[in-house]
Parts: structure tokens; sequence; C-alpha cells
């Protein structure tokens, strides 16, 4: 008898710890590893004309981050040197970069390389620029090109509005592109070209996201076995 109460107490134990294991992070769970977060910032990633991305001075009409840790940046002082009231406008200064087409070569290249460790993380990707921007995502460590080897996610805007594109991807609220990721276990770099179609106006980029953990399918079928598993064994040691 004894033996019988110690056998469904290790098949107990087994259950609890599958159960666990196979519960989602998010709802208690065991978390495999942590979020994986992309965000513009002076410390993070580089560009095709300096190599270091910095803060730049805000333009007013610029969206304004709805949350800490990522903000407007470039390649040097390229953002609202003086802005004018009566105008509305902000003076240029000399590192403002002359106009372009979106069927030209960029205005400066932006890059951040991150690693997924996990078999699927999943979030979404938030990109906005002055003027506009093209964004790619590519495979590997990539600190040079336009990101045409890899995949396109978004493609350049060249119609302007009053500050910017008119539409996505634009500089103010609402114009940001919204890009839904899926990844698998890899290194992958996030590639965003970026254009400045009226010359001697703030210029810069600003993105974000979070990707987490997506548990697989055979995570809820073990989480559904363990239940039932357990609820059986219970059951069992009632009616004992």
């Amino acid at each position: 008898m004894l033996s019988v109460v110690r056998s469904r107490t290790v098949c107990l134990g087994f259950l609890l710890a599958a159960l666990i294991v196979s519960i989602p992070a998010q709802f208690g769970g065991v978390a495999l590893a942590g979020t994986v977060d992309i965000f513009s910032g002076p410390s993070n990633g580089s560009n095709s004309v300096t190599g270091t991305n910095t803060g730049v001075a805000v333009s007013p009409s610029w969206a304004v981050p709805s949350g800490p840790g990522y903000e407007w940046i470039s390649y040097g002082d390229t953002g609202c040197n003086t802005y004018v009231a009566l105008t509305g406008r902000c003076t240029p200064g000399p590192e403002n970069p002359m106009g372009t087409t979106v069927t030209s070569s960029p205005t400066a290249i932006f890059y951040q390389t991150f690693v997924i460790t996990d078999a699927l993380d999943s979030g979404i990707l938030n990109v906005w620029a002055d003027d506009t921007a093209g964004v790619w995502l590519d495979s590997g460590t990539v600190t040079s090109g336009t990101g045409t080897g890899g995949t396109e996610l978004w493609a350049p805007n060249g119609n302007l509005g009053s500050n910017c594109a008119n539409a996505p991807i634009g500089c103010i609220s609402g114009m940001d592109a919204v890009i839904p990721l899926s990844l698998t276990t890899g290194t992958y770099t996030l590639v965003v070209d970026a254009y400045q179609l009226v010359g001697g106006s703030p210029f810069g980029v600003m993105y974000d996201a979070a990707l987490t953990n997506t548990p697989e399918p055979a995570s809820y079928l073990l989480l559904g076995l363990g239940l039932a598993g357990l609820g059986l064994l219970i059951r069992r040691r009632k009616l004992a």
C-alpha cells in the first residue's frame, strides 16, 4: 500500500512540474527568456554617415514617445535648431541635410542588430521619420548597405504633407509605420533608410519595439495533458 502511495506522489510531482514548465510566462509560468527591446537611442545602433547615433532637438511637430527608453535620433545636430513661433518652423542649422527623393540614395541609413534566443518572439515595431523612411530586416549583423538584401517591411512615402510625408512613414503622431514582427531564433539587423525630402529642415528617425516569447502549440498541449492527468489522479485518490 505504501508503494502505491509513493508512486502516486511521484506521479503528482511529475505532473506539477510539467504544468509549471508548460504555463506561459505571462500567466505566471517560467520565463525561458526575456523581452527583446529594439529602440532608437544615442547608445544604440549605428548609421551610415558618422557611425554614431545621437539624440536631436525635437521639432514641435514630431510625434512624442509614448513611454521611456526611445527617442528621436540622427547622425548629428539635424533636429530643430531654433523654433520660430511666428512662422511655426525651425530654422536650419549647418548639419541639416539637403533634400533628396525616395528614388535616390537615402539621406542616412540606421542599423540596429539584435538577437532572438526563443523559438518564436513576436511584437509590434513602430517607426517614425522626418521626412520619411523605408524599413528592412536583414539576417545577421549588418553595418552597411541599404538593407535591400533582406526583407522589406515598409516602403518610403515620397508624398509630402505640411511637415513631412503625408502618410506613414511620417513624423507626426499617427503617421508611424505599425509593423508586426514574428521572428524565430537568430541574429537580425533592423535597417532604416531615412530620406530628407525638403532640404534645410529637421531630420531624424525614431523607432520602438518589444518582442516577447510566443508559446508554441506544443506548450498548450502539454498544459492540457498535465491538467487532465492531475484531475484523474485526484479523482483516484478520492475514490481510494
